[in-house]
């Protein structure tokens, strides 16, 4: 009985991890490799949320941590906006954010918005979660989208997640903490990032 317990954990756990909620689109890798060298992260625009400035922080803070890609920071960002009368929430389009980024001498600009999460565990509201998320890589040079990445509702699953979960035979962990805990916006930033820096280094394998 124990077995057949532990199978359908075993059975149910793949079948969650079949799909990701974080999914990155492109067409031209070699444009991605080209331009992405030089990146402005504007402040995003999070729905339910101040903290969007903090989340797009995360995403440069994960740059630079990987010493491939080379950010600018917040406060000459801000400046800009200042100067350009524009809103430092998030609120620019694209033409907007590209121009700013051009007098910022960056190569890509980064721009997002999307929705926080109501989340709540033990009848305590958790803060800083994501559930839903849009982030474009823009060319500052032609204005060309680059690549997207989009976070859909749900549990962002990766590696470590599932062994917690499989680990703990759901008896630690249950769904409702993997969610809470994989839509937190500083691992967030991580899986987007690290999905990012892949393209660049499959395309610098060849």
């Amino acid at each position: 009985m124990k077995f057949l317990q532990f199978l359908g954990v075993i059975i149910t756990a793949s079948s969650l991890f079949a799909c990701s909620t974080i999914d990155v689109a492109y067409t031209n890798k070699q444009a991605i490799q080209k331009r992405m060298k030089r990146v402005a992260v504007f402040p995003f625009d999070i729905k339910g949320a101040g903290w969007g400035d903090e989340f797009s922080d995360a995403i440069s803070h994960q740059f630079f941590k990987s010493g491939k890609v080379t950010t600018i920071e917040r406060e000459a960002i801000q400046k800009i906006l200042q100067e350009q009368q524009l809103s430092a929430s998030g609120l620019i389009d694209d033409k907007q954010a590209v121009k700013i980024g051009k007098l910022l001498g960056a190569d890509v600009i980064i721009i997002g918005r999307g929705s926080a999460l109501q989340a709540y565990r033990n009848n305590k509201f958790e803060p800083n979660c994501i559930d839903t998320f849009t982030l474009k890589a823009i060319n500052t040079e032609n204005g060309e989208i680059l690549l997207t990445v989009r976070k859909e509702p749900g549990r962002a699953w990766d590696w470590r997640y599932r062994a917690k979960f499989c680990c703990g035979l759901t008896l630690i962990w249950n769904l409702n903490d993997i969610l809470i805990e994989s839509s937190q916006y500083d691992d967030i930033a991580k899986q987007v990032v690290k999905q990012i820096l892949a393209i660049l280094q499959e395309e610098n394998k060849r």
